[in-house]
């Protein structure tokens, strides 16, 4: 599925203006097999009824092959303040429907974002880390002939390894894309192989918990002062919270009624 034709369906189903529209997953980093879905984040627009009830609009559109996620525009600032790599990813997207001027305000400043808030960004690297971990023998409703096979969830052992290393590559490049997407033909293909060797069952359960303990204790051990020690970037976080209320503020069915 094209964003084009995701922007259309949100559209036509929610009955509201898609503002951000991104391509995510296994897709946008260069990581996805035969069968991957197309996993797609958007935002829309809040209507006047959803800004009168105060009520944040929310819904998933599944398909065969893929998944769009709609929230609220209103979230994004709370959702790229918390620095979740998953929410960061959107405006990293090399498949990317954005209205001006947030263009402007998101995509140009995607570098500031992404450092905006590096403490959070740790924690929640740490905390996906440890999710996946905990669920690895259990698998998904998704994943489940890869626990049949290899005695494991070899998806979530792929991303328990990538959320650690993308906070080391993250800190020792500066460039958050780099870490996220593997499409460098040098450096990225080596880490998109390493990643795919993962997820293929190259090891056993045991020696992926050993190795995953050890990549944690390296990883604290490395990057926790950096991260938790960082300055916050408080007038990035204003500024985002700021257009973004004005933007929606300034569209024509909203503007005629405040």
């Amino acid at each position: 599925m094209k964003v084009s034709e995701a922007v259309s369906m949100a559209e036509e189903q929610t009955g509201r203006s898609v503002a951000i529209c991104s391509l995510t997953g296994s897709r946008n980093y260069s990581l996805s097999t035969d069968g991957s879905d197309h996993d797609i984040k958007a935002f829309v627009i809040p209507s006047l009824d959803d800004m009168y009830e105060r009520s944040e609009y929310f819904k998933e559109i599944k398909g065969d092959g893929y998944e769009i996620r709609i929230h609220d525009l209103r979230r994004l600032p709370d959702l790229l303040w918390k620095s979740n790599p998953t929410y960061l990813e959107i405006i990293f997207s090399k498949e990317m429907y954005i209205l001006d001027p947030l263009r402007d305000l998101l995509y140009r400043n995607r570098d500031r974002i992404a450092g905006m808030n590096l403490p959070y960004l740790y924690n929640s690297s740490i905390g996906l880390y440890r999710h996946e971990v905990k669920y690895i023998e259990k698998g998904t409703i998704g994943t489940q002939h890869l626990v049949e096979r290899y005695g494991y969830d070899t998806k979530k052992a792929m991303h328990a390894y990538r959320s650690l290393y993308i906070l080391q590559w993250f800190m020792d490049s500066g460039d958050l894309e780099k870490a996220i997407r593997y499409d460098d033909p040098v450096i990225g293909k080596g880490r998109r192989e390493f990643f795919l060797n993962i997820k293929n069952g190259r090891s056993a359960l045991d020696e992926v918990r050993k190795e995953l303990e050890q990549l944690l204790n390296e990883t604290e051990e490395r990057c926790r002062d950096w991260y938790l020690k960082a300055e916050t970037d408080r007038e990035m976080e204003v500024k985002i919270r700021t257009e973004i209320k004005k933007f929606i503020l300034d569209q024509p069915e909203i503007r005629g009624t405040v």
